[in-house]
């Protein structure tokens, strides 16, 4: 494969890596960092910064560890930290059909789970960020791997913005719960969030950047290759 992170030995991966326990349904309390942790995600977002230009090093030997995933390094130097999260498809509605009496209904009325998923993926992500870099003197990345068909982009600014569609010009109030509650604060610590969609069997697609730090921004352009008039701000 071109650009594999194996070929081209830029990833650290001769730690024997194992999860004993499957938090893909983002369980929280005591082991809330690990909402998200898959490893075959975090291979492919290696995979896709290698593409960018990145050399790629795992941190530590233990992926359920409270740290990010990555240092990403170019020109042989340290220029960030990267958390990878993942997106499950929701199985909710699969299990109630399993568990329900034969001939009887299943299902019902209940929140969106993507935006609180979302919600929950800055917030853990955010924390395990700021352990390795504390002074946020490096720039924090959060690769989104979504294996939802019915997540998307949009949710992602939706909630950090608490709008509902502010890319479409649609800025009516939603989810300032989450936007102006838990991730106040945190969205922000997050310089840019990169949106893969991989819910299909082809590659991940980049469906779109969103920086959470302004002032970040040129910084983050230059080191991706982004140009930013292509990519719209968000107040």
């Amino acid at each position: 494969m071109k650009n594999s992170i194996r070929d081209r030995k830029q990833i650290d991966d001769s730690l024997e890596l194992s999860a004993d326990i499957d938090f893909r349904g983002g369980e929280r309390g005591k082991y809330a960092h690990r909402f998200g942790e898959v490893e075959r995600d975090e291979e492919l977002a290696a995979q896709y910064l290698v593409g960018q230009g990145f050399r790629v090093a795992r941190i530590g030997a233990d992926r359920f560890a409270k740290t990010p995933d990555f240092r990403l390094l170019k020109d042989g130097k340290l220029v960030a930290y990267c958390e990878v999260k993942t997106f499950e498809r929701d199985v909710w509605l699969d299990r109630m059909l399993v568990e329900a009496p034969s001939g009887s209904l299943a299902g019902g009325a209940r929140p969106d789970p993507v935006y609180n998923r979302i919600s929950n993926a800055i917030h853990t992500a955010a924390k395990q960020l700021a352990s390795a870099n504390q002074d946020h003197g490096m720039l924090n990345i959060l690769v989104l791997m979504n294996r939802d068909n019915r997540a998307k982009y949009q949710d992602l600014v939706s909630v950090t913005t608490g709008k509902w569609d502010p890319l479409a010009g649609i800025h009516d109030k939603t989810h300032e719960q989450l936007s102006e509650g838990r991730i106040r604060e945190e969205k922000s610590q997050i310089d840019l969030y990169v949106w893969l969609d991989a819910y299909k069997d082809d590659p991940p697609k980049l469906r779109g950047f969103f920086f959470g730090n302004y002032e970040s921004r040129p910084k983050v352009c230059l080191l991706f290759g982004i140009d930013p008039d292509a990519v719209k701000t968000v107040a």
